[in-house]
């Protein structure tokens, strides 16, 4: 996994390396296209990104 950081240490994905693509759908359980779309909108932070994807797990049930 590339490990893409802030100068603060903020996890950051990066949706332009396949290979740090592919390591956080394995890590959300999600596809691609799943992966980009919370990217869209919650941002590039992993913590951002899980947490959006929680609530719209949470919402979906």
């Amino acid at each position: 996994m590339n490990n893409t950081q802030t100068a603060d240490g903020t996890r950051l994905i990066d949706l332009t390396n396949q290979t740090d693509t592919q390591f956080w759908c394995r890590v959300f359980d999600v596809g691609m296209d799943e992966l980009r779309r919370a990217v869209h909108h919650a941002g590039h932070k992993v913590e951002d990104v899980e947490r959006y994807l929680r609530e719209k797990q949470g919402k979906a049930q």
